[in-house]
């Protein structure tokens, strides 16, 4: 901010002319502007800087969503597995299990 300098008025009488006072208002507009510029410096900063760490969240949940997604994909995989082994192994008690299974299905929503 501007320090406020001396006009070259007749300061020690107390007169203060119209040069004077327009002086001191060409003074105020200049320090406005230039606080006006420092705001708005600020102000982009700080929308920069929330942008960018609105941009490391989104990146961080996008990356975390996919892990979770991959394991999920894992998981299933290996159920899929271990259920095709055990029908493999066990043919003729899988076959007996999908029929109690569909008779059962069969019996409630026939109600």
């Amino acid at each position: 901010m501007a320090v406020s300098k001396s006009t070259g008025g007749d300061t020690s009488t107390g007169k203060t002319t119209e040069a004077d006072i327009q002086a001191q208002i060409d003074q105020l507009r200049g320090d406005i502007a230039a606080l006006t510029k420092m705001i708005g410096a600020l102000g982009n900063e700080k929308a920069s800087e929330a942008r960018e760490k609105a941009e490391k969240f989104r990146d961080d949940a996008t990356k975390k969503g996919h892990e979770a997604y991959d394991r999920a994909r894992e998981e299933a995989m290996s159920i899929e597995e271990d259920v095709e082994d055990h029908i493999r192994s066990r043919p003729l008690q899988s076959i007996l299990m999908a029929a109690g299974f569909g008779f059962l299905a069969a019996l409630l929503t026939r109600r």
